[in-house]
């Protein structure tokens, strides 16, 4: 199974353990080794997953059909104005309401009391659904013109 995971077999065997309750003393103890040992090749395993995740996010969006960037400390009002500006820009058809926009960066975005937390991106993936990321394609960009 390896090959076509980032998670090695004894990764797997240790996460699929570990989802049927068991504690890593118990698998240490089925498996031959330390406690240990079991936790950190589920620590990597678990950073592997997550790694995987923000891959596929990223892809997405690299293949989204609009994003637009909220900086840190901009108001989540504004962010749908600046969607739907940029949507008529490119001729992209936004299935969304103002409202729904902003129900949606309430329920997902990195805000709080109206402004972001943190830079963040929303976009809207290759069948129509809002996403958002916390990685900024603007700075992969910036880093190709320094270079």
């Amino acid at each position: 199974m390896g090959s076509k995971s980032f998670l090695t077999d004894e990764q797997i065997k240790i996460l699929r353990l570990r989802a049927r309750g068991l504690k890593q003393s118990e698998i240490a103890e089925m498996l031959g080794t330390s406690r240990a040992n079991v936790s950190i090749l589920e620590r990597r395993a678990l950073e592997k997953i997550e790694k995987a995740k923000n891959t596929l996010l990223l892809w997405e969006q690299i293949n989204s059909k609009i994003s637009v960037e909220v900086r840190a400390g901009e108001d989540i009002f504004t962010v749908p104005e600046k969607l739907f500006r940029k949507a008529d820009e490119l001729g992209v058809k936004v299935p969304y309401s103002t409202a729904e926009v902003i129900a949606f960066l309430v329920e997902n975005a990195p805000i709080e009391e109206r402004l972001a937390k943190r830079d963040f991106t929303l976009f809207l993936d290759a069948r129509d659904k809002l996403r958002i990321s916390e990685c900024l394609l603007e700075d992969f960009d910036k880093e190709g013109k320094d270079n």
